[in-house]
């Protein structure tokens, strides 16, 4: 697929999340989420993940501890799953399982996770399917740009008496650098919008800084 082709496919789904953006203004606030990750390999066609991000927000600051492993069914099919444990200073901790399905077709990559939310004394579990598209571009040897957009719907509310919603929109834009062979250093800006039933939406600004380290 030609580098184009993926660049007008993902901004027509940034299009899309801007156009969810109401025209009054909208519940804002600045956040700082700091990322490392480490992955290597298991065996032959099987890698592991972990991620670790410690998010500086308004609303009670956030530590989150991923683990995800993958298989590689073709050089253009991934599949995984895992477990985060998330917790949040002033609100209940969380226990999230996933699996995903990821497809890449040159630059563009497309991502599909499905995630089981637990949270301490919620009524039930909540079902939170995302949909992620992404490309990403070389800009020189040691430099690629990316952007990304996702969109993240709530199939089953923690809470009985809430249905179905779309929970976020979010767009991405990084650029990452090679600082040695193994270790990438990424800075990056992601836009959170979260659309709300009786009061303006929240937009979250993030700044991202993420160090990926691969064995």
């Amino acid at each position: 697929m030609r580098r184009t082709t993926a660049f007008s496919l993902v901004f027509a789904l940034l299009a899309g999340a801007s156009a969810a953006i109401p025209a009054r203004a909208a519940d804002e606030d600045v956040q700082v989420w700091i990322n490392e990750s480490l992955a290597a390999p298991l065996s032959r066609g099987n890698h592991a993940t972990l991620d670790l991000s410690q998010r500086f927000r308004e609303s009670g600051n956030q530590v989150l501890a991923r683990v995800t492993i993958e298989r590689r069914l073709s050089p253009a099919v991934v599949i995984g799953g895992g477990a985060a444990q998330v917790s949040t200073i002033g609100s209940a901790d969380e226990f999230r399982p996933h699996q995903q399905l990821t497809l890449t077709y040159g630059p563009l990559t497309l991502r599909t996770r499905v995630e089981q939310r637990f949270f301490e004394r919620a009524d039930r579990m909540e079902l939170r399917l995302r949909q992620r598209i992404g490309v990403a571009v070389p800009v020189s040897d040691r430099l690629r740009a990316g952007l990304a957009g996702e969109l993240l719907y709530i199939a089953q509310s923690q809470d009985s008496a809430q249905g179905s919603h779309v929970d976020q929109w979010r767009a991405n834009a990084t650029m990452a650098r090679h600082l040695t062979e193994s270790l990438e250093a990424t800075l990056g800006y992601l836009a959170i919008l979260a659309p709300r039933d009786g009061a303006p939406d929240k937009l979250s600004h993030v700044a991202q800084v993420i160090l990926t380290l691969r064995r």
